[in-house]
C-alpha cells in the first residue's frame, strides 16, 4: 500500500464506533418500552465505546504514527494539563451553561412585556436564532484584518490593529443584519418598532460578536466568560431593559483594550469587495449548523418546541466546543511544526510530520464525532424516560445536529487546506436542502428525519473530501500557494 492510501484509510478509521452509537440511538427512540432490549443494546455500545475510547487513550501518537498529545514519562504535568483543559473547557462552555439558565427564567419575568405590539420573549427568540449564523459571518472579515497580528505574536500590535479597523469592519458587516431581518419579517409581519427592536438587538451582539475576538485569539477564557457571564446576569437583573445584556457584556470586553481605543476615533478602512467575499463565506459555513434553526423560528414563529430543539442540540454544541478547546489547538500547533520542517528538514522527515498531520486530523474528527454520539445517545435514553412525548423530535434533530456539526467541522477542514470553494459548495449545497426542506414539510421530527437523509449524504462526500485533501497536507498547505504565482 502507497503512502497516499494509507492515509486516506486512516481518516476512515474507527467511523464505526460513532455510528454504533447513533444506530444505539434510534433503537432506544423506537424500542423504548421494551425496557430490556433498551438497557441490553445500551450497555453494549456504551462498552463498545469504552473500549474505543480506552484505545485512542494508549494509541501512540508520535512521529509518523501521529502527534503526541500526553507524555506518558509525565504523569504530573499530564494531570495538570488535563485539569486545566478541563477548567477551561468549561469556561468556554459559560454560553451554554449561563444562558441555558438566564433565558427561562428572564422569560418568565417578560409575560407581560411588549415591543410595537410583540411579545418580548418572541423578539429575544428570534435574536437567539440569528446570532450564532450571523456572528459566523460578521467575525470573519475583522479575523481576517488582524491575520498578520495574529501570526507574529505581538499582543500590543494585535490590540492596536483591531482598534484600527474594528469600526470599519462592524459598519461594512451591519447590512448583513438585513438578510435575516428580511425572511423574518416577511413570516412574522412585525410593527416597524417591533422589527427594529429586531434589528437592534441583532446589531447589539454583532459589536459583542467581533469584541469576543481578543479572547479567543489569546485563549483567554476567563476573559470569554467574564463577558458572557455578564451577559446573563444583566438579562436575569434587568430582563426587560432588553438592549443592557449585550452593552454591559461589550463594556466587558474593552476593558483589556482600554489604553489603545483612541485609535478608534482614525479608523482604518477595510476593503469593501474583501469584507463581502468574507461574509458570504461566513455565511455558507455557518448555515451548516445554524440554518435550521433560524428556519424553525421563521416557519413556526415562536411556537416551535424551543426546549426540545435545544436538548437536541446541545450534544453538537458541548462537542464542537469541545472540538475548539481540547483539540483544535494541537491540530494548530501540528500544523506549524510540519511548516518548521519544510524549511528545515529533509523531505523524509517531512513525508512523516506530514503523515502525522493528516492522522491527527482523523483523530481529532473522530473524537469529536465519537463524544457527540454517545452525549446523544446520553440525551436519548434520558428523554425516553423523563419526556417519552417529545422523544421522536428530540431524537432526529439531536442526529441531524450530529451531522451539522460533523460536516461543519469537515468544511472547516477544507477551508483551512485552501479548498474554500469545495467548502462553500457543501455548505451551500446544505442550506439549499435545508430551506427545500422547510418549504415541503411541517415541522416535526419527520421534517428532520428528511433533513439526516440529506446531510448523510452532504457529510459523505465532505468526509471523502477531507480525506482526499489531507493525505498530501505538505503540497496543500503550502506548494499550492508557491505554484499559484
Amino acid at each position: 500500500m502507497d503512502l497516499q492510501t494509507g492515509r486516506l484509510r486512516d481518516l476512515w478509521r474507527f467511523p464505526g464506533l460513532s455510528f454504533a452509537l447513533l444506530l444505539a440511538t434510534a433503537v432506544v427512540a423506537v424500542d423504548h418500552n421494551r425496557g430490556f432490549d433498551v438497557v441490553l443494546a445500551v450497555a453494549s455500545v456504551l462498552a463498545l465505546a469504552a473500549w474505543g475510547l480506552e484505545r485512542w487513550r494508549r494509541r501512540p501518537l508520535d512521529g509518523a504514527h501521529g502527534i503526541d498529545t500526553e507524555h506518558a514519562d509525565a504523569p504530573t504535568r499530564r494531570e495538570r494539563t488535563q485539569g486545566s483543559r478541563a477548567v477551561e473547557l468549561l469556561l468556554y462552555l459559560s454560553p451554554v451553561l449561563l444562558l441555558g439558565i438566564a433565558y427561562p427564567l428572564a422569560s418568565s419575568r417578560l409575560a407581560h412585556h411588549h415591543v410595537g405590539g410583540v411579545p418580548l420573549t418572541t423578539l429575544l427568540l428570534a435574536s437567539s436564532v440569528t446570532v450564532p449564523w450571523l456572528t459566523q459571518a460578521v467575525c470573519l472579515p475583522l479575523y481576517k484584518a488582524v491575520a498578520v497580528q495574529i501570526e507574529e505574536g505581538d499582543s500590543s500590535k494585535l490590540r492596536d490593529r483591531l482598534c484600527d479597523v474594528w469600526p470599519s469592519a462592524f459598519l461594512r458587516c451591519l447590512p448583513t443584519v438585513a438578510v435575516f431581518a428580511v425572511p423574518v419579517e416577511l413570516s412574522a409581519r412585525w410593527s416597524p418598532s417591533a422589527l427594529g427592536t429586531y434589528v437592534a438587538l441583532c446589531a447589539l451582539y454583532v459589536a459583542f460578536a467581533q469584541s469576543l475576538i481578543l479572547s479567543i485569539v489569546n485563549r483567554n477564557r476567563r476573559l470569554w466568560a467574564l463577558g458572557w457571564g455578564s451577559l446573563a446576569a444583566t438579562l436575569l437583573v434587568a430582563p426587560s431593559l432588553w438592549y443592557l445584556p449585550p452593552l454591559v457584556a461589550l463594556a466587558t470586553q474593552l476593558l483589556p483594550l482600554r489604553r489603545h481605543l483612541y485609535r478608534m476615533a482614525r479608523p482604518v478602512s477595510i476593503e469593501r469587495g474583501e469584507v463581502l467575499t468574507d461574509l458570504v463565506r461566513g455565511l455558507l459555513l455557518g448555515s451548516v449548523l445554524w440554518a435550521d434553526k433560524l428556519l424553525l423560528f421563521v416557519k413556526d414563529g415562536s411556537h416551535f418546541a424551543i426546549t426540545t430543539v435545544f436538548l437536541g442540540l446541545l450534544p453538537a454544541i458541548l462537542a464542537y466546543n469541545y472540538y475548539f478547546v481540547h483539540l483544535a489547538p494541537r491540530f494548530d500547533s501540528s500544523v506549524g511544526e510540519l511548516r518548521a520542517a519544510m524549511e528545515h528538514e529533509p523531505y523524509s522527515r517531512l513525508a512523516e510530520r506530514s503523515k502525522a498531520v493528516s492522522q491527527y486530523v482523523a483523530y481529532s474528527l473522530h473524537r469529536t464525532g465519537l463524544a457527540a454520539a454517545a452525549l446523544v445517545l446520553a440525551v436519548t435514553t434520558i428523554s425516553a424516560i423523563a419526556t417519552p412525548s417529545s422523544l421522536p423530535l428530540i431524537t432526529t434533530v439531536a442526529i441531524a445536529s450530529w451531522l451539522f456539526m460533523m460536516t461543519t467541522l469537515l468544511c472547516y477542514k477544507l477551508d483551512y487546506i485552501g479548498q474554500r470553494a469545495l467548502a462553500q459548495r457543501y455548505s451551500a449545497a446544505h442550506l439549499v436542502g435545508c430551506i427545500l426542506a422547510f418549504a415541503l414539510f411541517h415541522v416535526g421530527a419527520g421534517l428532520y428525519g428528511w433533513l439526516i437523509g440529506m446531510e448523510a449524504v452532504i457529510f459523505m462526500g465532505a468526509f471523502y473530501s477531507v480525506g482526499v485533501h489531507w493525505r498530501s497536507s505538505e503540497y496543500n498547505l503550502f506548494w499550492r500557494h508557491a505554484t499559484a504565482w
